[in-house]
């Protein structure tokens, strides 16, 4: 993972409903890296630790089953991921590998929880796609 220039947070739809202030609180949360194809972003079975958002880019989402690695989905350019296992206190529920060179904003597992007292609007839209995600990975396996 390379470390560059800090990109905003405000040009992703995640973050649409929040003001500046809360805009400008949430930035200082966000590590922005940029991770080359093919490399793994999160792990199944793996401890939960940080939550990311993809700002550019695409990345499959595989679950294993009894007949091997299904594909769950595939996100892109404002979708997040990571919320679950911090959400539920569990590990990883699927293995995500980007598929292109990507561009994601990531923080830790403290950060995230900063970020849902400091932006109830966000906070609302990452339980109602958690929730839906659950679901869905329920079927897959």
């Amino acid at each position: 993972m390379e470390l560059v220039q800090r990109s905003r947070i405000n040009e992703l739809e995640l973050f649409a409903g929040c003001s500046k202030s809360e805009l400008r609180s949430l930035d200082t949360l966000f590590t922005h890296l940029v991770l080359s194809e093919g490399q793994v972003l999160i792990r199944e079975g793996a401890a939960a630790k940080e939550f990311i958002v993809i700002a550019d880019g695409i990345a499959e989402v595989t679950r294993e089953t009894a007949s091997g690695a299904v594909t769950v989905a595939n996100v892109a350019s404002g979708d997040f991921l990571g919320e679950m296992g911090l959400l539920n206190a569990r590990l990883r529920a699927a293995t995500v590998t980007a598929t292109s060179d990507l561009s994601v904003f990531v923080c830790s597992a403290s950060e995230f929880r900063s970020m849902l007292r400091l932006a109830p609007s966000v906070a609302e839209k990452i339980s109602q796609i958690s929730l839906v995600r659950a679901e869905g990975l329920a079927i897959a396996a």
